[in-house]
């Protein structure tokens, strides 16, 4: 499948291709004798050369972007540079139109469609190679923008800060920070949890967030969230029916004795998964 589909871009790209190169030929053809005019007072005889480079230097920057986007390399300052060309001459011709608005129109397409073409080439481009190389941010929906805009931003907000490309493993950090967020306002207060929740509280929150954004990390090397989260909810079932209530601590020597490696980063977050509450003091 994956074969086909390779012959099948090779194939549309050896069709296209012939078909954007032919589009900029005809622009540049079309506004060629206009700049040419205008440069015979400064370049004389050799006028000639000035539409002819810029048409040559907008194609080489063109495609010497297109070709760092495919490397995931990209650098707009060559997009920037043609487009600035290409304004500049449909502005040589519209003035050479004299006010013209039709005139004006006419000259502007041809630029116009062309960039049209190469923006669709890179937009391509970008999420192909992100696809390819797992770089390429999903988008937060455009209904959960509307209909939730604040929490859409947050959430956009934490993919970037986090790096997490996928908008599902962005969901999930998000519910696994309201959830952890629910539980200091359910002991500390609403709004006073900032401020009253210990530091190791707020610290286990972000390491947290970070073991689940990045699962090569050496928080997630421990024993699988799975296992551990079972044996967890075990042990606190048998206390619960031998009337024990258990603490943090407690429930992390057992888990302990019963061979499971848990740091005291994740004591926090198994905690709030599970449902423990911590033992006030």
């Amino acid at each position: 499948m994956t074969r086909r589909l390779t012959v099948a871009v090779i194939i549309a790209a050896c069709l296209i291709a012939p078909l954007v190169l032919a589009l900029a030929v005809l622009g540049g053809i079309g506004s060629f004798a206009t700049v040419r005019d205008l440069a015979e007072p400064w370049f004389g005889t050799n006028a000639w050369i000035v539409p002819l480079g810029v048409d040559v230097g907008v194609l080489t920057l063109l495609a010497w972007d297109l070709l760092m986007e495919f490397a995931d390399l990209s650098w707009p300052i060559l997009r920037w540079v043609a487009w600035a060309f290409i304004a500049a001459t449909v502005v040589l011709n519209v003035a050479a139109a004299q006010g013209d608005p039709i005139a004006g129109v006419m000259h502007a397409a041809m630029p116009v469609l062309f960039i049209t073409v190469i923006e669709g080439v890179r937009h391509l481009i970008r999420r192909w190679v992100g696809l390819a190389t797992g770089s390429r941010r999903e988008r937060v929906p455009l209904t959960r923008w509307l209909l939730s805009p604040i929490s859409s931003f947050l959430l956009w907000r934490r993919m970037v800060l986090w790096n997490v490309t996928s908008y599902p493993r962005g969901l999930q950090l998000e519910y696994l920070h309201l959830h952890a967020i629910s539980t200091l306002r359910q002991e500390h207060g609403r709004w006073l949890w900032r401020w009253r929740a210990p530091l190791s509280e707020r610290i286990a929150i972000r390491l947290q967030l970070a073991g689940a954004a990045f699962p090569i990390s050496p928080l997630s090397q421990q024993d699988g969230d799975d296992q551990l989260i079972q044996a967890a909810q075990t042990i606190v079932s048998q206390a619960e029916q031998r009337g024990i209530r258990l603490s943090q601590m407690d429930l992390a020597a057992q888990l302990r004795a019963q061979g499971h490696r848990i740091a005291n980063e994740r004591l926090r977050w198994l905690a709030t998964t599970i449902g423990l509450r911590r033992e006030s003091v």
